[in-house]
This record gives structure tokens, sequence and C-alpha cells, in this order.
């Protein structure tokens, strides 16, 4: 169904619920009949046995996460979401629908948002970064707005080695720093590796005996590439160092302010899914996406 047609068929009547005990104030809950009987397990946060309508509308305005609510009144069940799911549902007769009001709409992490007719100012909480996610829907005034959340990009002081999940997808644009010291010893590393660790699509090593820039990539059953050496010294031992990754449609770019190491993509940025970094001590690590 196209999202103006779906639009069409959402209820004008409007809910609003609040709690006097409450200081985060009321949330407007919008009820769409035309996805009714439909149980949806993307965005879920928690259910709750024993709530009425009411109850459920209260556990969902107490929850800073929650922008959508599932509620079964015939079984006393609610199910609490953090954003608005319109397909992939199955079947379950007795649910209700109701989505938060995109001018109440809660992003995750946010310090302030502000709701727009076609897109959301979103201010996020120092080290974290607004990047919009697929099942971040909702609609307002018949426009559907992509609202995604704030998702930490800046690690400082991490345990090595350092291992994360991506926030998001990355793309040409997108820079990875790393502040970081190496003892002159021990190789250090840099990796983006795919899903399930089936795919290195980006390897970078600092070997100190004799000194080389070592990049290479390894597509489908770990089956790497043609290594690529630099002598140029980008890192210089038992000295903090900062470390960029530039990547461009068809490059990455190493640099550390001074000296360049330029390498060709051989896989699609969006394959990785991880970053693994590990030197001997790791002051900070940001991602910055374009």
């Amino acid at each position: 169904m196209a999202v103006w047609e779906f639009v069409q068929l959402v209820l004008t009547v409007t809910m609003t619920y609040s709690l006097a005990s409450q200081t985060c104030g009321n949330l407007t809950f919008h009820r769409h009949e035309t996805l009714d009987g439909q149980l949806f397990n993307d965005t879920f946060i928690t259910e709750r046995n024993g709530s009425d309508k009411a109850t459920c509308f209260g556990r969902c305005l107490g929850d800073r996460q929650c922008n959508m609510v599932l509620h079964n009144p015939a079984f006393q069940r609610c199910r609490l979401y953090y954003s608005s799911v319109i397909t992939g549902g199955e079947q379950e007769a007795g649910w209700q629908y109701y989505t938060v009001a995109c001018s109440d709409f809660r992003v995750l992490n946010a310090l302030t948002v502000l709701t727009n007719q076609t897109h959301v100012d979103v201010t996020c909480s120092n080290g974290f970064s607004y990047l919009p996610t697929p099942s971040g829907k909702c609609f307002h005034d018949k426009v559907q707005l992509d609202v995604g959340r704030c998702m930490q990009t800046l690690w400082i002081d991490p345990v090595r080695p350092l291992r994360r999940t991506l926030p998001a997808p990355l793309s040409s644009g997108a820079e990875i720093i790393v502040e970081a010291t190496a003892n002159g010893v021990d190789i250090s590393t840099i990796w983006l590796l795919g899903k399930d660790d089936d795919k290195v699509v980006f390897y970078l090593a600092v070997r100190w005996s004799p000194y080389a820039l070592v990049y290479n990539t390894a597509g489908a059953s770990l089956t790497w590439g043609s290594t690529v050496e630099s002598s140029r010294p980008v890192l210089t031992p038992n000295t903090k160092s900062v470390l960029s990754i530039k990547m461009t449609e068809s490059q990455f770019v190493i640099s550390d302010g001074s000296s360049t190491f330029t390498v060709s993509r051989r896989l699609p940025l969006e394959e990785a899914v991880s970053l693994y970094i590990d030197f001997t001590v790791i002051k900070q690590v940001q991602i910055k996406y374009p």
C-alpha cells in the first residue's frame, strides 16, 4: 500500500492521556485501525500483562524510548515499541494499534527533538550523533518522516582492544579518527569487518621491524587480496598520534596530518558492520558520518 493511501486511512480521532505524577508532559496517541489485529516484532521494547488501555498509555509515557503501543483489551496485554511499524506484522486477533503523534515523538538518547513538517531537528548529547534509521518512520501532516536515533560515535579511553558495531552503515565522506599510542614493538591494527566477520572491508597494520604500513582486504570466505605496503611513517612509537581514515568514492585516505597513505577501496563500505582497533593505548576513537 502506498504511503499516501495509508495516511488517508488513519483515523482522525486522537486520544490524549496524561499522568499528573509524570513531569515529561502529555503524549498524543493516534489510532490506526488498518493495522489492528497484527503483532509486530520490529522495534519492540517490552510487554506487560494486566494493563488496561489507560495504563498501557501511561507505561509508554513513562518510557523515554516509547513511541508506539499495541494494546489487546480482551487479554489486557500491552506492548511498547520505540518506533512506528507499518509492515511485517503477523496476524493475531485483538491487538489495537496506536502511535505517538510526530509532534511528541521521542528520539532515543536525544536532548531535544523539534519535529517539522518535512524533517526532524535533533540535539544529541556529547559523543552521540543523530543518524536516521530505516525503522524510524513517523507520519506528520500526511508526510512520512525518517526519524532516527542519537547513536554513540565517540569513545574515550576505551578498553583495548576496542570492538564496536557500527552505529550506521559507512559511505563516501565518512571518517574514522583514532587517537592512540603504539609501543613500537607490538603490531597495531584497525579493521572494518563484515557480518559474522566473513569479510574484511578494511585492514591496516603498523609493523615496526622493519617499519611498514600494511593495507589489505578479504572477500567472501576470507579470501585475502594483494597487500599494499608503505614505508611512510604515520605513527611514532610511544607518542600519542592522531590517525585519520577518510573514505572517498574509490579510496581510503590514511593520514596523521603530515604523511598520507592512499589506497583503493575494494569492497562496498556498506558491507562493514563492525570496527576493531588494537593499539597499546587507545585514547579516543570517533566516527564521523557525512
